[in-house]
């Protein structure tokens, strides 16, 4: 990982340094893609909550959308959680990755170090970012003006109904999904900058 450099300390604090500069940028690439990501996350949990096939497709939805809420129903419903995931998330995303090639395992797994730290990286990244995540998802699953919960109302009411361990329904296959994603992403990533350097 380019970006994640020496962390390994370094004279005079460069390994401090780095990691910190490693952090604001992947905290800062969180919260830019998170301006992108909500409309889109929007549409696609709609599409995928939809019953008797609401939607014939996706600017079927988009429309509707617009049409009861405005521009602000689609790029702003669930933002505040979707930065309160997205820019942790790949904090912990890039650190845990860089900081892990620069161990001696690394070294001894050679190769396959990208395959086996990007699957931690894509967890690590995941786990404590989740119960946000299933939020998020609750806000942006709904249309028009009807139900204007804040994410907070709405993650105390799903305390309330359902208790804790409502906030980790689907973390199996998230951490499922989230391996394999990861760590081909990091593979394929290694890989080309091999080729191209």
């Amino acid at each position: 990982l380019t970006g994640a450099g020496d962390l390994s300390g370094g004279e005079g604090g460069a390994g401090a340094s780095s990691f910190a500069t490693l952090l604001l940028a992947a905290a800062f690439s969180g919260f830019v893609t998170s301006f992108l990501v909500a409309p889109v996350e929007r549409v696609k949990v709609m599409m995928q909550a939809q019953q008797n096939s609401l939607y014939a497709n996706e600017l079927e939805c988009v429309r509707a959308v617009l049409q009861n809420e405005g521009w602000t129903g689609l790029f702003s419903r669930g933002l505040g959680p979707t930065l309160v995931r997205e820019v942790p998330s790949y904090g912990i995303y890039f650190v845990v990755y860089g900081v892990l090639m620069q161990t001696a395992v690394a070294e001894n797994l050679g190769s396959v170090a990208p395959l086996i730290f990007g699957a931690i990286s894509g967890c690590a990244c995941w786990i404590p970012v989740y119960p946000v995540d299933v939020v998020k998802t609750l806000v942006q699953n709904t249309e028009g003006g009807a139900d204007d919960s804040s994410a907070i109302d709405v993650a105390i009411q799903l305390y309330k109904d359902e208790g804790v361990g409502a906030f980790f329904n689907g973390l199996t296959p998230k951490m499922l999904r989230a391996s394999v994603n990861h760590a081909v992403t990091f593979w394929v990533y290694d890989l080309m900058m091999g080729v191209l350097t």
